[in-house]
């Protein structure tokens, strides 16, 4: 894991280390966390903007590194203490929970469930019978995910009918599994995928017919999962090109999607080229985007765009009209 989840892992890790061993050296912690001391400091320097609510001063907690290099953490008293859930925190969280230990592949769903059962049990009655109200329901079919337990679970390939939008087809391939994960609301099946050589992602509800194969699974030992902070999409030489002009308000774009190129426009516009292997996303962000963003190729992108938003104009106005 790299980026900013391994940082906050690490910064979670860090105040209570520091807590238990005031005075610490910093050649001696960068060891005991693997970083570099350089990242370390940068990690101390986080630490000035976590806290409590408020942002006030005393809310703050304060790193320092005196001399001889040791450090000294104050105003993290708070961190532990024992956390508490509101009802609808705890909600949110058993939710969330249940909905993990329906996903294949989960390494110990007896853990699981007792983290479930003790959540439980300090949500109290209140909080307990509202969270059992609320259901997930997987966008898979039934059978896509049972057929992804028994593989993960006997160590088998599979063998997909997989609907690509981009390229509006249905392709089949053999995939050995290897994890299945949420993300942004929809499930995936991380794989090595036999078709492509790669590691490759399969959204649930995007699998047309699925057979669990009586071939063991061999997933090479090089093929390492998706690093999810870059996001579960990666654009592949053979997805569709888009090219997509926005203004200087929305330059975040070019910083936050993987492109191909980007140009400079007059008044701090960008021209920005990208490979969208679901086109379904980037007409999303320029419906978001607004005035602010504009699709110039695919035209038949654009028209869907435009199309989509008139539609979305005529419901509102429906609406005003009823009201």
């Amino acid at each position: 894991m790299s980026g900013a989840a391994a940082q906050v892992r690490r910064l979670l890790n860090l105040v209570p280390y520091l807590l238990e061993h005031e005075g610490a050296k910093l050649t001696e912690v960068a060891g005991e966390f693997n970083v570099s001391e350089k990242q370390l400091r940068k990690d101390l320097e986080t630490l000035w903007m976590c806290g409590l609510p408020g942002g006030l001063p005393d809310d703050l907690m304060e790193a320092h590194i005196g001399e001889g290099g040791t450090i000294h953490l104050e105003n993290a008293e708070a961190i532990v203490r024992p956390l508490r859930f509101s009802v609808r925190e705890a909600v949110a969280l058993l939710v969330a929970l249940r909905a993990l230990a329906q996903l294949p592949g989960v390494a110990d769903r007896d853990a699981l469930l007792r983290a479930i059962a003790k959540l439980e049990e300090a949500a109290g009655e209140r909080g307990a019978q509202a969270s059992q109200r609320v259901t997930v329901a997987f966008e898979a079919r039934a059978t896509v995910l049972d057929r992804i337990r028994q593989a993960l679970d006997d160590g088998r390939r599979l063998r997909l009918e997989y609907f690509v939008p981009s390229r509006d087809q249905v392709t089949e391939r053999d995939v050995d599994p290897m994890r299945v994960i949420l993300s942004d609301g929809h499930a995936y099946l991380e794989g090595w995928c036999r078709r492509s050589e790669a590691v490759r992602m399969f959204r649930l509800s995007r699998i047309v017919a699925i057979e669990v194969l009586d071939v063991a699974a061999e997933v090479p030992e090089a093929a390492e999962p998706h690093d999810l902070d870059e996001g579960v999409l990666r654009p592949a030489a053979d997805d569709p090109l888009v090219t997509l002009e926005v203004t200087r308000h929305a330059r975040w774009v070019a910083e936050n999607y993987p492109n191909e190129g980007v140009e400079e426009l007059p008044e701090g516009g960008l021209r920005i080229a990208l490979r969208a292997p679901d086109q379904g996303r980037i007409l999303r962000l320029v419906l978001r985007l607004g005035a602010d963003g504009r699709i110039i190729d695919p035209p038949a992108l654009a028209d869907q765009v435009r199309k989509t938003a008139a539609e979305a104009l005529a419901l509102y106005g429906d609406a005003e009209g009823a009201a």
